[in-house]
């Protein structure tokens, strides 16, 4: 994640930047899925797809709601599992993804904060592919 590059916004949305070892930590469990190309293969998942083209941030928002993610009050979001990745709020990730990140494949995954520690629940994530779409597992 560009860390440096939205430093305002984090600071604007009292987001938190995440350990290296979590984003190392959810792309390990991303490689145990099925993969095709650059992405996951949906093919192999119970999943639900939202074309990006024309959607404003509260459609985008309301769809991903109706997701397991959506049970979460916060989200990891990460592009790397060689760097750290951002911790922010549910609604905060899902509209502004596109800021978080220049790299076309993007995930996020529910997190928890209680306690001491994040826990996060990667099982409930979505996949932004190639800038023009939302998939998320079921």
């Amino acid at each position: 994640m560009r860390a440096e590059d939205i430093s305002i916004w984090i600071v604007d949305r009292d987001a938190l930047i995440s350990t290296v070892e979590l984003a190392t930590a959810f792309d390990a469990y991303l490689c145990t899925l099925p993969w095709a190309g650059q992405g996951i293969d949906w093919r192999e998942l119970p999943s639900r797809s939202l074309a990006l083209d024309g959607v404003s941030d509260d459609e985008a928002v309301h769809w991903a709601r109706a997701t397991p993610m959506g049970a979460h009050d916060h989200v990891l979001v990460i592009d790397s599992a060689t760097e750290p990745g951002v911790i922010c709020t549910f609604d905060d990730a899902v509209r502004d993804f596109e800021l978080l990140s220049n790299r076309p494949e993007l995930y996020m995954c529910g997190l928890d904060l209680s306690g001491e520690s994040p826990e996060p629940t990667f099982e409930h994530f979505i996949e932004r592919r190639s800038f023009m779409t939302l998939n998320a597992k079921l």
